[in-house]
């Protein structure tokens, strides 16, 4: 994307913001079970999103404040900020999530603010409070978005359009980067909860080769790129090895060889979840053969 620094809007939608914000949580927590808490309508003790941050090893929700731009795009004026009695409210709310967090995030597309960013550091420094506050800021997530860019194509790919910095190439490569870069091909088989789960997640990376559209596991759309009109021979063994490892584990399940259980799955033949292993670590592979030389992200394979 080069070295220009994108300044973008806020989405439009809370639902967006919401997405975001959880991409941002499975990004910088390293935490691809990163969830949305509950949905629409549910009482959500105060927090939109959850997960454990393995840098700071703190179990952390994030509760997301949408704030609406007080004029149109593009003109150099801040939208409403938080107060601090909305945090207040928010702090209350968040106690009683369960289980109880080791820290509180507060996540606004209103600009900073050094009056709340000093209110929050005071509240921290009382030990009884509980857990600790953080408060992320919209330009958090401009510098957040330019420094990930298979996201900054997801969610603003028509502003890298129109600055005439968007390639389609690049878009659809870095869209296949976050298609492999799922647990289900990541890890070690015998991690799984679900060898169900894997090897739909196996033909959601599929689909993603062919049509460029990549579905999370309830369908729904979480990017589409425009494939190229000649994709390299690497990707298309990928593509193979990938329907290799579902035609295995599919048959193992069928063979009892692989017993799922409710949470966790029985392997009952090594040599089948060491030859998907090897299967996952030679697509991915293939992947970074084609990553690397366009200086894009690569993928790292889980050790055991």
């Amino acid at each position: 994307m080069g070295n220009v620094f994108v300044d973008v809007m806020p989405p439009a939608h809370w639902q967006d913001f919401e997405r975001l914000t959880l991409d941002y949580a499975r990004t910088v927590w390293k935490d691809d079970y990163a969830e949305r808490n509950g949905r629409q309508g549910q009482a959500q003790a105060g927090v939109d999103v959850s997960g454990y941050n393995s840098t700071q090893k703190e179990h952390t929700g994030i509760q997301c404040k949408k704030r609406i731009w007080k004029t149109k795009p593009g003109a150099d004026a801040p939208s409403s900020t938080l107060t601090k009695k909305e945090i207040d409210d928010e702090i209350t709310a968040a106690k009683s999530f369960i289980p109880e967090l080791d820290r509180f995030v507060i996540s606004t597309t209103a600009p900073k603010d050094a009056e709340l960013q000093q209110y929050v550091r005071e509240f921290n420094r009382n030990k009884k409070n509980g857990f600790s506050v953080s408060l992320i800021f919209w330009e958090d997530y401009v510098e957040f978005l330019n420094n990930n860019q298979e996201l900054m194509y997801r969610y603003y790919e028509n502003v890298l359009k129109y600055r005439q910095t968007y390639d389609p190439v690049e878009h659809y490569y870095l869209l296949l980067h976050m298609a492999f870069n799922r647990p289900a091909i990541r890890t070690p088989f015998h991690l799984e909860n679900r060898a169900t789960d894997f090897i739909d997640s196996l033909a959601a990376t599929q689909n993603a080769i062919a049509t460029g559209c990549l579905k999370d596991r309830d369908n729904h759309v979480i990017d589409q790129a425009t494939v190229p009109k000649k994709k390299p021979k690497e990707l298309n063994a990928a593509a193979k090895l990938l329907q290799r490892a579902r035609d295995i584990s599919t048959k193992a399940l069928a063979d009892k060889r692989i017993v799922e259980h409710t949470s966790l799955i029985e392997i009952r033949d090594r040599e089948t979840a060491d030859k998907l292993n090897e299967l996952r670590s030679e697509a991915v592979n293939l992947l970074n053969e084609i990553l690397a030389p366009m200086k894009l992200p690569t993928i790292s394979i889980d050790s055991e």
